[in-house]
């Protein structure tokens, strides 16, 4: 899913849960979103405008880029965060 279909599901109350995941092979964190349709509920990954999974490199980008959207609450699943990282 890309920001501009996810601007549209934020502004229709059509998002139900938003989850950022710490993931190394994004190198950083990405953002899940569940949202309903007719049929249901789905589940897809943020992807950057040209394909591919969006990472994001610190935590506080993905928080800006969500509330930018309207989105300000999301879920946080640090598993797989080992130590501490270099800033």
């Amino acid at each position: 899913m890309q920001l501009p279909k996810l601007k549209v599901l934020a502004e229709a109350g059509a998002v139900r849960e938003v989850e950022v995941v710490h993931d190394q092979a994004a190198g950083g964190w990405t953002v899940w979103i569940a949202y309903a349709t007719r049929t249901g509920e789905r589940r897809e990954v943020l992807e950057r405008q040209r394909g591919g999974v969006r990472g994001f490199a610190t935590l506080d980008a993905a928080a800006r880029a969500l509330a930018g959207l309207g989105l300000p609450a999301f879920r946080v699943n640090a598993a797989g965060l080992t130590g501490e990282e270099s800033p």
